[in-house]
């Protein structure tokens, strides 16, 4: 079960525009399908790698539609938003991975 802190929910509720009941559904939906630094290449990659030196705390970071999400263990500590120039790349690898899982 996916905890969330209290700037993680404010964060969550500015950027994502999305009301407080659905703040842990929406954080759980993030950490089970959203893509990690696994599933990441070159650029992007590299970009998630500076995320987390910058956030001393993360040791899970998920990237699910156009926000990445900031999780300490099962803890949701922040959103951001992509960068326009790897929204492109996020949503290839998305649609890759669903591919992937249905056939």
């Amino acid at each position: 079960m996916i905890q969330v802190t209290a700037h993680g929910a404010e964060r969550m509720k500015e950027r994502c525009k999305i009301k407080s009941k659905s703040v842990f559904r929406l954080a759980q939906i993030a950490f089970d399908k959203g893509l990690c630094e696994s599933d990441a290449t070159g650029a992007l990659n590299g970009y998630i790698k500076t995320l987390y030196y910058y956030n001393e705390t993360a040791n899970n970071i998920r990237l699910y539609g156009d926000k990445i999400y900031i999780f300490c263990n099962d803890t949701l500590v922040t959103v951001y938003d992509t960068p326009k120039r790897f929204q492109n790349t996020i949503h290839k690898l998305m649609r890759k991975r669903r591919d992937n899982e249905k056939g």
